[in-house]
């Protein structure tokens, strides 16, 4: 079994300068919202995608099933 070393080896250096003010502004903030719920959207869309896959392989895994002797 091999043992992981999680401990830090090196203090935690930010990886990006701390933001301004003038960045912080609601105007600035308003383009989160709609790319949140696109990602939400999305992310529904490929899970039911996927189950529309699963069962269309159970159905005609199904079918073969029942049609061949």
């Amino acid at each position: 079994m091999v043992f992981m070393n999680l401990a830090p080896t090196r203090a935690a250096v930010p990886l990006q300068p701390p933001a301004l003010e003038h960045e912080a502004t609601p105007a600035r903030r308003h383009g989160t919202w709609p790319r949140t719920v696109l990602k939400a959207v999305g992310t529904f869309l490929l899970l039911a995608a996927l189950a529309v896959g699963v069962l269309t392989i159970r159905f005609s895994l199904v079918l073969i099933h029942g049609v061949m002797p």
